[in-house]
């Protein structure tokens, strides 16, 4: 047989063998008659009803300059500035509706900037019944994209949104340990 034949039947044999699979004749396990298979996917965020606080403690706030030009047009790149070495903890649901808090202040030199980082140490879920739940920290640096200027002699305030309801999240495939995964975002 030439090769051309064998290619033009192979569509016929596949349909012959499909037809025989179908026809109940065979010994699979599947019964005749059909069914319906409905899959989901959801995100279930934490309860926070039953939780009293979110811990998270900061041992470090960075501030980076953007890069600038040197007058004979050359990238410069300025150190980062720390603001906060020591460890700070903070409570995320005492934060809501407005409230906010002092994280880190400090003089640093005017311009432009483009991104806080925070470290983070320790995170501690407490429930309302009194029982704590030592959180698995995802990332202990967090990056927040944020571009914001210092003049000269001013004070500029920034506010970051620490998002607990979005941070914590539960390991289902595990050992249902709960894990922070901050979200942080500026507050424009």
């Amino acid at each position: 047989m030439r090769r051309h034949d064998i290619v033009r039947q192979v569509p016929v044999i596949a349909t012959l063998i499909l037809l025989c699979a179908c026809n109940g004749s065979g010994s699979g396990s599947v019964s005749a008659g059909t069914g319906t298979l409905r899959i989901h996917l959801t995100d279930a965020p934490i309860d926070l009803s039953t939780v009293q606080s979110v811990n998270v403690t900061l041992t470090g706030v960075t501030v980076y300059p953007e890069e600038s030009s040197s007058p004979m047009g050359m990238a410069t790149e300025t150190a980062p500035i720390s603001l906060l070495t020591f460890p700070a903890t903070f409570d995320l649901l005492t934060l809501t509706n407005g409230a906010k808090t002092l994280l880190a202040s400090g003089e640093v030199p005017a311009g432009t900037y483009g991104r806080i980082r925070l470290a983070i140490s320790d995170a501690v879920l407490v429930n309302k019944d009194g029982t704590s739940v030592s959180l698995k920290i995802d990332s202990n640096k967090v990056d927040v994209p944020n571009r914001f200027q210092v003049s000269v002699g001013a004070t500029s305030d920034l506010t970051l949104d620490f998002d607990a309801g979005a941070s914590v999240q539960v390991n289902q495939t595990g050992s249902g340990q709960y894990i922070l995964r901050p979200v942080v975002t500026p507050v424009p």
